[in-house]
């Protein structure tokens, strides 16, 4: 029988109905596309090439050419210009505000064929520090609100480029999304005395059927109310607001890389999208916010239920999918 679950930390509702996935063509996972190339000429990020995008930070590599690079996005939906003015109602219901901040593109690797998943250590802990430091930089802006980091890897995730890359945007706003998480983890931490964030982790530890891995200082897991098949997310296990207030990436890489690396070699390396959910440092002591890392394996689509309800259909259970990620072991 069907389920239909609430996750928490949204407020959204999930039916979770393992039977969809008998339908076919629901949630589909393709087959491992074959090894691509390690250079692509044509491509803007392959090294020869830097000289097509506007440079604004990069670590450099032992062989002296540049390992991480962040570049300014040719297509930003951002002016880096100007000032952010105050928001003007021009009419009832028509609320608007210049689109001024900052968007960049953090190009991870030198080789077009890079994958997180199947990186080394010190390759996936040079770009979260890469993260970081462009998070920093972006959250000094005054003219910036609220920086998301984000992932998208594959077409169906919407990347429009092959090579890897992150992306930082820093908004003038706060997205109503990211308001209304928030507010529901102030409403936790005025009820309860406590973090919301800190409680899920609590409770998934003490079940233990969701875990797909852990280290001393972090946890991964697959949502109560997992929005779709293999849905994960990444805790720090000590309270955290901010996630550039973290000193050491170390223990976050290897978590990340072991999650990365299940998802990719168990469902044929599937498009993704990767999320940092976090407050700014200037609230890093905040007591009701936790921040964390959302993975979403896109290996199921939304349809009109979806769209005219806000909740979700997911045709699989997180406790099996965390099973199998769990056991999972990559070769």
């Amino acid at each position: 029988m069907s389920e239909i679950r609430e996750n928490p930390l949204t407020g959204e509702w999930v039916i979770i109905a393992p039977a969809r996935a008998k339908r076919g063509g629901n949630s589909g996972v393709p087959p491992p596309p074959p090894d691509g190339p390690g250079f692509v000429a044509g491509c803007p990020f392959c090294p020869g090439n830097e000289s097509q995008s506007e440079e604004c930070f990069r670590v450099g590599s032992a062989d002296g050419n540049w390992a991480v690079r962040s570049v300014l996005n040719k297509f930003s939906v951002l002016s880096s210009d100007g000032e952010v003015a105050r928001p003007e109602c021009s009419a009832p219901g028509q609320v608007s505000v210049n689109a001024v901040g900052r968007h960049e593109v953090l190009v991870e690797s030198p080789r077009h064929d890079f994958a997180l998943g199947r990186a080394s250590h010190e390759e996936v802990e040079r770009i979260l520090q890469a993260y970081r430091e462009r998070f920093l930089v972006f959250s000094a802006d005054p003219r910036v609100r609220h920086v998301i980091i984000f992932k998208n890897h594959g077409a169906e995730a919407g990347a429009s480029q092959q090579h890897p890359h992150s992306q930082i945007v820093g908004l003038p706003i706060l997205p109503g999304q990211v308001e209304e998480r928030i507010e529901r983890s102030q409403r936790y931490l005025a009820d309860n005395a406590g973090c919301l964030g800190c409680a899920l982790i609590a409770r998934e530890r003490g079940q233990a059927c969701r875990i797909v891995a852990e280290n001393d200082e972090y946890v991964a897991f697959i949502p109560y109310a997992a929005l779709s098949p293999y849905h994960l997310w990444i805790f720090p296990k000590r309270h955290a607001a901010c996630f550039a207030a973290e000193s050491g990436m170390a223990a976050l890489a290897e978590i990340l890389r072991t999650v990365l690396g299940k998802i990719s070699g168990m469902l044929g390396n599937p498009a993704f999208n990767l999320i940092i959910r976090s407050l700014g440092p200037e609230e890093k002591h905040a007591a009701h916010f936790h921040w964390y890392i959302s993975i979403v394996p896109r290996v199921n689509k939304r349809a009109g239920f979806e769209l005219g309800t806000g909740m979700y259909i997911n045709p699989s259970s997180p406790e099996s999918c965390a099973q199998a990620l769990r056991e999972f072991v990559p070769g």
